[in-house]
């Protein structure tokens, strides 16, 4: 499978400008509009109803202005829709001439217009500010969003290609996944900050004790409940959207494709980038791909630059008196299961594994000229050579829960779809690079030894069974703990010796002239549990391998005997490089900077190096407990993962998802759905509406416990509710009421949650009371199981109108994934199995159109159907169905206990 473009053949007709290198932007009353610096007529609109294009030829307007140096992208949250774009960058050098970029600053612009006139004359004061040469009261940007004071004081990532070794807790940056509350204790003092106000930094002209007391907001979706905490909360999701883009290494280029390596490039290594970025660039590695669709699709495609994460490390060194070389070593991050370190581990069900990254690390040769001058280095450099890996979490399925300094992996799937997911990743890895040479550098014994087994046995079985050709994977155990215990790192050379054949092999990219003289044919993939420490040792001595073998083969190497040592400060700068580039790639997955920095750096292991090693594992333990679960959550919905509701559910419940849990839940319902109907509906029953519900399932009781599912059916003759257990797929419990002795429904609001301004919306919220008169049957799935006493009533909850006592059973509607199926009607029926047996029940069927309808709709149905089925059972009372609050926001909000707003309190002060 080749490299997936972001543009069809079709659209790439539409790349006919090039690359807009930077922007004025500017607001009216509209929108926002950004006018190309280098074509001035040349326009893109931004307007606040979400409408996106381009004007060409338009009059240039005398109006203040900024500049934006890029546009990342455009998304939704709850309240705003925000244009990201980028408002500080820094040179990191040039690869083949071309300059690169690093992210440092950027700003979230709320497309409203009384939001955005804050945050935009900000900006513009700001700007101006830094331009009169004013340092004194210059604010270092990372972000502007609604609210967002810390924004305005996050200290800028230093201008330069070494990482702060120092900075990855300490300082504002490390305190940024606390809430504003918390976090302003560890901050400056006020002095330094700038001078305002929090009530004027949320954007809102309203005072700060009105907006306490609001709890209902007019938006373009409507009403909906919404209170301060929201607003806190929508500016974390920003704060933390600023700090993904402008402090984790995020990389462009206006004219160099970040994303593909020189060897994919090829000719565009001479000839160079003639048209938009968008049109050639590889959406795997374009980072903000899923937020720039709006541009893409609004015709704003050289406006639409790919960001790249990972990592851009650039040195120069002068290995002799006519010859200086360039190294570059360019790490790109694969978002396709982008996320944090305990959050995501192995691969999903389509092949995609956790931490990928490609790393290429490029020798640009300059020689002096017959002339005697030196060519500009990387302008026209004589030779070029590239060489390429690959690292990666294990291919298959298990995971790895942060609990703990060392806590156990645990193989998640079967043999059979393990192997089917580990052959789906290699066969792309086979088409896109090559023969794939696995190293897993994982320990045979202990702790890891239950993947690393794994690992073998499933790469084993896919060759076994032909998934993936043999001839085209190697797999390379290596004990990295076991052969370098006792600090004797320099056994990794007996590593890289094993290999000699596969270096050999393997070749690299190397181009001269006008075309390129050798390729390289296959790719090392090295993993360990993280893919970081051990795997960037082991990757930098191969590198390091293949630079000294391409010295030699170009004719510059003064002793290749001596190795890299031969030239002073070649191979203290290849060191630094690769050192810098671990760090980078491990502050984005586990949010330090990487372990065994000593040896990379300086090719020997020592005490302060051990004692870092040690710091750095206690800091990955706090950062995974208490924020990697909220940035994997913010990670998720930037590259589209999840919708802006799960970022926000996410503080709450403390904990991410899966990009599939959606998906994989409503599977899972459907399961529950077809067997609770095939072991509790009666023979001759039909379904008339089945659905996915939470009850306490006891009676007389409105408080939902657990969370756990339960199902709601309703036939033509009876209503079940059923206690499903997804572990063992069976039905625990359930109790069957006759539509005969059913004698009332309410439906309505249905609050069991206060955190969150979600739970306190009501259409959201919504659930059916079935209240009836003579007790309903009671069955267990268990004989040993004494389920009736789980049903036993209390004091009823009402009466009927002849003062007959009523019990009841509650049932809240899910609020997602929700399934909804009934037996195929009748017509259908005969249609589809005209040879149905009277012992055979009708085909289950799936509604969609109800699934996709908000749960007070869905309640309103089930209520209709239920009245249409008592009609056909008799004339019910004219109070049948009730529409009433069952637990309102009010009542939800009262009958908490004194602990439980006090954990609540506490919460909110911590993480929104």
């Amino acid at each position: 499978m080749a490299a997936e473009s972001p543009l069809s053949i079709a659209d790439r007709s539409a790349c006919v400008t090039a690359q807009v290198r930077q922007s004025r932007l500017s607001l009216c009353s509209t929108g926002y509009r950004l006018q190309s610096v280098d074509s001035p007529t040349s326009t893109l609109v931004l307007r606040f109803d979400g409408q996106v294009f381009t004007e060409t030829g338009s009059k240039v307007e005398d109006q203040q202005s900024v500049v934006v140096h890029a546009v990342v992208g455009i998304f939704k949250l709850e309240q705003h829709s925000y244009v990201l774009a980028v408002t500080d960058s820094h040179l990191q050098g040039t690869i083949c001439g071309k300059d690169i970029y690093e992210v440092s600053g950027v700003c979230a612009l709320p497309l409203d217009y009384d939001s955005g006139k804050i945050v935009f004359q900000e900006l513009l004061q700001e700007q101006t500010t830094t331009a009169s040469g004013d340092k004194s009261t210059a604010v270092p940007r990372k972000s502007y969003s609604t609210g967002d004071v810390a924004g305005l004081a996050a200290a800028q990532l230093e201008n330069s290609s070494r990482v702060d070794m120092n900075d990855d807790l300490t300082g504002e940056a490390g305190f940024r996944w606390l809430s504003p509350q918390i976090s302003r204790m560890f901050r400056p003092s006020k002095d330094s900050l700038v001078s305002r106000t929090e009530d004027g930094a949320t954007g809102s002209s309203t005072p700060q004790t009105e907006r306490e007391g609001s709890a209902v907001v007019e938006t373009s979706s409507g009403v909906r409940k919404t209170s301060t905490s929201l607003e806190r909360m929508e500016r974390r999701v920003v704060e933390e959207i600023a700090r993904v883009f402008s402090t984790s290494g995020m990389f462009y280029a206006f004219d160099y494709d970040l994303t593909r390596s020189l060897q994919a490039k090829d000719r565009q290594v001479i000839d160079g980038v003639s048209e938009p970025l968008a049109c050639i660039a590889d959406r795997d590695y374009w980072f903000n791909w899923h937020i720039q669709q709006p541009l893409l699709t609004g015709g704003g495609l050289a406006w639409a630059l790919p960001l790249v994460q990972g990592s851009v490390q650039i040195g120069r060194c002068q290995i002799s008196k006519d010859d200086v070389v360039q190294i570059s070593v360019v790490s790109r991050r694969n978002w396709r299961r982008i996320g944090m370190r305990y959050e995501r581990r192995g691969a999903d069900t389509n092949g995609n594994v956790a931490n990928f990254v490609e790393t290429e690390q490029i020798l640009e040769l300059e020689s002096k000229q017959e002339s005697g001058q030196h060519v500009d280095v990387g302008a026209h450099p004589t030779h070029i050579a590239s060489f390429v890996q690959t690292r990666g979490s294990m291919p298959f399925l298990w995971t790895q829960t942060g609990a703990g300094l060392h806590p156990a992996a645990v193989v998640a799937g079967t043999d059979d779809s393990n192997a089917a997911t580990c052959a789906q990743h290699l066969q792309h890895e086979i088409s896109r690079v090559g023969r794939q040479v696995l190293v897993s550098l994982v320990e045979h014994g202990g702790r890891e030894a239950a993947v690393g087994t794994a690992y073998a046995g499933v790469v084993g079985r896919c060759v076994a069974s032909e998934m993936v050709d043999a001839r085209m994977v190697r797999y390379v155990p290596w004990d990295f703990h076991h052969e370098t215990r006792g600090m004797r790192y320099e056994n990794v050379q007996q590593l890289v010796e094993q290999l000699r054949g596969e270096i050999s092999g393997m070749g690299y990219y190397w181009h001269a002239g006008n075309a390129p003289l050798t390729t390289q044919h296959g790719i090392f993939r090295v993993n360990c549990m993280d893919c970081l420490d051990r795997t960037n040792v082991v990757q930098s001595a191969i590198a390091r391998a293949v630079f000294n073998e391409q010295l030699v083969r170009l004719g510059v190497h003064a002793a290749p005997e001596l190795g890299l040592a031969a030239h002073p400060g070649l191979e203290p700068t290849l060191n630094r490089l690769w050192a810098n580039n671990g760090d980078y790639i491990s502050r984005q997955y586990a949010g330090t900077s990487a372990m065994k920095g000593d040896f990379t750096r300086t090719g020997r292991r020592n005490f302060g190096g051990m004692v870092n090693d040690a710091t750095y594992s206690l800091a990955r333990l706090w950062i995974n407990t208490f924020r990697d679960y909220f940035s994997q959550a913010v990670l998720d919905f930037l590259v589209g993962n999840h919708a802006a509701a799960a970022v926000f559910r996410t503080l709450i419940d403390l904990r991410s998802r899966e990009p599939d849990q959606v998906r994989q839940m409503a599977s899972a319902r459907e399961t529950a759905v077809r067997t609770s109907v095939a072991i509790v509906v009666r023979d001759g029953e039909r379904v008339q509406l089945a659905c996915v519900v939470q009850s306490p399932m006891a009676l007389d009781s409105l408080k939902i416990a657990a969370a756990a599912d339960s199902v709601l059916i309703l036939t033509d003759a009876a209503v079940y509710v059923c206690s499903y257990c997804d572990r063992q797929q069976k039905v625990s419990e359930f109790l069957r009421i006759g539509l005969s002795v059913l004698a009332r429904v309410q439906y309505g609001a249905y609050i069991t949650d206060t955190r969150t301004p979600q739970c306190l919306d009501p259409s959201r919220n919504h659930g059916v009371v079935l209240s009836f008169a003579l007790a309903p049957d009671h069955h267990s799935s268990s004989p040993g199981y004494e389920f009736e006493s789980s049903l036993a009533a209390t004091q009823p909850f009402v009466s009927s109108a002849d003062g007959e006592k009523l019990h009841f059973i509650a049932c809240k509607v899910a609020t997602e994934a929700q399934v909804v199926m009934q037996h195929t009607p009748d017509d259908a029926e005969s249609a589809a199995q005209p040879t149905l047996k009277d012992s055979e029940q009708p085909a289950l069927v799936r509604l969609t159109r109800l699934e996709n309808q908000a749960p007070d709709l869905l309640t309103e149905c089930l209520c209709s159907a239920m009245l249409s089925l008592k009609l056909a059972h008799g004339d019910p009372s004219s109070q049948f169905i009730t529409d009433a609050p069952i637990i309102s926001v009010a009542a939800a909000k009262q009958s908490k206990t004194l602990v439980e707003k006090m954990t609540t309190r506490l919460h909110s002060a911590l993480w929104i």
